[in-house]
């Protein structure tokens, strides 16, 4: 099966990095995560519940909705600042794509490790600008923040669609869907990288 690919390109200020990339992963995160499932005996299961929270931009006019899970929060943190300080610590690479892949595993047998087959890939794709002037900053602040709002109700259209998402296994399959390392959250297994290039991509 191919991952369904959904690609999402911005510009933006070096500043306005991280709060686009983080206003867009907690987003499709949000719609990608559960809360805890405790299994019973009889392999069935209830799924905890889960806590959000508004953040309002500094660099934006946006407010997005995350969930509440301070490891959650760590790791986006460190994966999307480190993506950001590429960008903005060298002159000649002014754009970037990030990608959040889900993916699913599938047991081997005997001690080869379990075969991962991704579902669904988002690439965020940025071209950095500078820009002179407050007056120039202002504007593109506002137009941004409608663009990115646009790109919200995009990521929202799609995953609301009937398409595949891998179903709820049984107890001892479960790390082969989930991400069962949050002690507080359970999202599809999930990864993200990132490459930067110059101007000419």
């Amino acid at each position: 099966m191919n991952a369904r690919s959904q690609v999402i390109q911005l510009t933006v200020e070096g500043r306005q990095i991280e709060e686009v990339v983080l206003g867009l992963f907690h987003t499709i995160l949000l719609n990608r995560t559960t809360g805890k499932h405790n299994y019973t005996k009889d392999r069935n299961f209830t799924i905890g519940s889960l806590s959000v929270q508004d953040v309002d931009c500094d660099f934006l006019d946006f407010t997005y909705v995350k969930i509440v899970s301070r490891e959650l929060e760590e790791y986006l943190k460190k994966e999307v600042s480190h993506f950001r300080d590429l960008l903005r610590h060298t002159e000649a690479q002014q754009s970037g794509q990030i990608m959040l892949e889900f993916y699913r595993k599938q047991k081997n047998r005997w001690l080869f490790q379990a075969d991962v087959f991704p579902w669904e890939v988002w690439s965020i794709k940025l071209d950095i600008i500078h820009i002179a002037t407050e007056n120039e900053r202002t504007d593109f602040k506002t137009r941004l923040s409608e663009q990115v709002m646009e790109k919200v109700f995009y990521i929202l259209d799609v995953i609301n669609r009937h398409e595949y998402v891998p179903s709820t296994p049984p107890k001892e399959d479960e790390e082969l869907v989930y991400d069962t390392t949050f002690t507080d959250i359970q999202p599809y297994l999930f990864r993200i990288s990132h490459q930067t290039m110059g101007p000419s991509w």
